[in-house]
């Protein structure tokens, strides 16, 4: 009896004890899975978003630039102030090659198609402008690279907005990991205690409640 009785014992902390390990490997990869996530939404927030809001303000400055040459445009077919300077050109069509290549969300990528295309467009109605010489169709031309113009630079406050709004909600993903790995770590603790006392009592119990061994009564 006092053998079973032993066994018992240990069998219920040998089972507290394997509740530990399991404990310990969950919460260990619960942590990394929790780092990793954390580390992804930074990653995330530098090389899509950052940089991202760095190739829209350049691309909103080349559009100014151009606006400012719109609003001071020389009608006479022998001068033109035109919409894109061959550098300038070159600048936006590597700024958007660029933030093609960042980390686009679905509507994200709806907007910048639509702005791409207005920049296009403008660029093809630049050339159109520099060999047509009939006034009336310079004058609809003109017309058209305003209107694109303007659109493409709501599209970038569109864009802009997008970056801001997904920064907020990454932000507020790793607000919920840290607090998620905050409560689980409290519950860890407080689950190790709890078995960590169950498997004190259980030894104290053993010992004390271990059958005594009968004295013989001749040895008196």
């Amino acid at each position: 009896m006092e053998i079973l009785y032993t066994i018992r014992h240990k069998g219920k902390i040998a089972l507290l004890l394997l509740i530990i390990i399991f404990l310990v490997i969950f919460s260990s990869q619960s942590y990394n899975d929790s780092i990793s996530k954390i580390g992804d939404s930074f990653s995330e927030v530098y090389s899509d978003r950052i940089i991202a809001q760095d190739y829209i303000y350049k691309m909103t400055k080349i559009l100014y630039k151009g606006k400012f040459a719109l609003s001071h445009q020389i009608t006479d077919n022998s001068k033109k102030d035109f919409l894109f300077t061959d550098a300038d050109k070159l600048k936006m069509l590597l700024l958007i090659n660029n933030y093609e290549h960042t980390k686009l969300t679905s509507s994200e990528k709806v907007i910048f198609n639509e702005f791409k295309n207005s920049i296009l467009v403008m660029i093809a109605l630049e050339k159109k402008y520099s060999k047509e010489h009939t006034s009336l169709v310079r004058e609809n031309i003109f017309q058209s690279q305003i209107y694109y113009l303007n659109q493409s630079l709501d599209q970038l406050d569109e864009l802009s907005e997008i970056q801001i709004l997904r920064v907020k909600d990454l932000n507020d993903k790793s607000q919920k990991t840290v607090s998620f790995s905050t409560l689980l770590n409290q519950f860890d603790w407080a689950l190790l205690i709890v078995i960590g006392i169950a498997i004190q009592m259980l030894i104290f119990s053993s010992k004390s409640s271990k059958p005594k061994q009968p004295q013989n009564q001749y040895l008196n």
